[in-house]
């Protein structure tokens, strides 16, 4: 009789983003955070404002999920300052926070309110895109501030931050030398007869077994008939992926190189109508 198969305990304290807590039949929830898990390092290049939108959306995810904002805040404060986050920058983030929710606690009490500027038309709009670095982001301040005193503030001017990382400066990881999908061509040393061929794996494994006397290929088979021969391997160019398209590039290239160890078919003219048509 086969064994019951045991059920997977589930655990019912948290889901996704929540952490569900039950005190005398009374359910509360907290945000549910991985332990030892850290925002980006304060010293990190990047702009101040990537940082200050870290903090405005651990606040907006708490204001949504806990039931207890002021404990989330006192968790948000410790957790940005285990990251080198000055107190005061964490305290204007909360503070600007919590004055434009109670705006909009307001706004939603008295129903809708026309801004003074509605039926005002938009401002022109400009995108200035603007490598990233330290220097760059302090002087932008005064240079925004002087262009909108020469402009007299008719257009709206925004810095997009341009910056960089670990893989643009230097590749992750190493190219590999021998791909797959290429066309490629075998020369013997000792009398320059020529070999083209296709193949969708690793050249390296294709080439070994061109050079094993026991495979069934024409460069193997002229190994065993000459064992002081070797060839010599190279990649022509690489291939699509699709075994149709690779073979019809590599017949075009043997037809146009005509190397010895490939089958040369020559192509012949078919005549529909031998005798002429009336």
């Amino acid at each position: 009789m086969p064994r019951p198969i045991a059920k997977a305990e589930v655990n019912p304290e948290k889901f996704l983003d929540t952490k569900l807590l039950t005190t005398n039949n009374i359910i509360s929830t907290r945000v549910y955070r991985k332990p030892n898990k850290l925002p980006s390092h304060w010293s990190s290049k990047v702009p101040k404002r990537y940082k200050r939108n870290a903090i405005n959306g651990d606040l907006y995810r708490a204001l949504n999920i806990s039931s207890d904002f002021e404990y989330e805040k006192r968790e948000i404060r410790s957790k940005f300052q285990d990251a080198s986050f000055s107190p005061k920058f964490i305290e204007s983030d909360i503070k600007q926070f919590d004055e434009t929710k109670e705006n909009n606690n307001e706004n939603d009490d008295d129903g809708f309110i026309i801004p003074p500027n509605f039926f005002e038309l938009p401002k022109p709009f400009i995108l200035l895109e603007v490598p990233y670095c330290e220097n760059n982001e302090r002087v932008s301040r005064t240079f925004i501030k002087k262009f909108h005193d020469f402009t007299n503030s008719t257009f709206d001017l925004v810095i997009k931050w341009k910056t960089k990382k670990i893989k643009n400066l230097f590749r992750l990881k190493d190219r590999n030398p021998y791909p797959a999908s290429v066309i490629y061509e075998g020369t013997c040393e000792v009398c320059n007869v020529q070999y083209i061929g296709e193949t969708e794996r690793n050249t390296v494994t294709r080439w070994k077994e061109h050079n094993n006397p026991t495979t069934d290929s024409e460069p193997a088979r002229h190994i065993k008939s000459n064992i002081t021969h070797q060839f010599k391997w190279k990649i022509i160019m690489s291939a699509p992926i699709k075994k149709r398209l690779r073979k019809n590039l590599e017949a075009g290239l043997i037809a146009l190189k005509r190397p010895q160890l490939n089958d040369q078919i020559d192509s012949k003219k078919l005549t529909l109508f031998r005798n002429g048509v009336t």
